[in-house]
């Protein structure tokens, strides 16, 4: 369970800086980690820095090389990171104007789901694979939530 401290990433976090980290805390170097997944040192690279995307072959070789952290995992990631990004360059908004410009109602709320009151300390409660508990863990810290456990 976390607990959202209300204020959101002004950018979603690309899977390759969770990678980064991940390595960081785990003690290895880009290179030692990209020959243990079968990965060219450049192309682990460019996923650490943002400007490559984890592919289902990539998140394959990533799951196989750490230990603890699924495929599924790094593919969800990137699926969030790559959403919110079209959403932000297409300019749609999470929020759905009503006749009155001054009230926007979230769209959300328009489908029954219960309202976030943004400042405030919101529980999510999450069901995940124990083998993804360790870096969901690096992600909330991260993100600036609360692990409640």
């Amino acid at each position: 369970m976390f607990a959202v401290n209300g204020s959101s990433a002004a950018f979603p976090v690309h899977p390759g800086e969770i990678l980064g980290e991940e390595l960081t805390a785990r003690g290895l170097s880009g290179r030692e980690f990209a020959k243990m997944a079968g990965l060219q040192p450049t192309h682990l690279s460019a996923i650490i820095h943002g400007s490559r995307n984890i592919t289902p072959a990539v998140a394959d070789k990533l799951a196989s090389a750490l230990e603890g952290i699924s495929a599924d995992f790094w593919l969800g990631l990137q699926k969030r990171f790559n959403t919110e990004k079209n959403r932000r360059s297409m300019g749609t908004s999470r929020y759905v104007s009503g006749y009155d410009p001054f009230q926007s109602t979230r769209a959300a709320a328009m489908l029954g789901e219960p309202e976030v009151e943004y400042g405030k300390k919101q529980e999510i409660r999450i069901s995940i694979p124990s083998a993804d508990f360790t870096l969901l863990k690096l992600l909330a810290t991260k993100m600036n939530w609360e692990v409640l456990v």
